[in-house]
């Protein structure tokens, strides 16, 4: 028995690993959801961020500056 044990170690952990997530997505899915709603909101602020940052950049070297006028 042991010897089977140790034969099959990983899918032994892989199947009570699956069972845990199992279990976490049937009993604490709103958690899950949260969690996972935090993380997208975070990597889309991130995504927002950079694109400002180039919209700056943008601005700044293509502004057209008008010249002063002489009176």
């Amino acid at each position: 028995m042991w010897r089977s044990l140790k034969r099959n170690r990983g899918k032994i952990i892989g199947g009570l690993g699956g069972l845990a997530m199992a279990l976490l997505l049937i009993f604490a899915w709103p958690l899950v959801l949260i969690f996972i709603l935090v993380l997208l909101g975070i990597s889309l602020g991130g995504i927002f961020d950079a694109a400002r940052k180039v919209g700056v950049f943008l601005d700044r070297l293509f502004s057209y500056k008008k010249p002063p006028k002489d009176d």
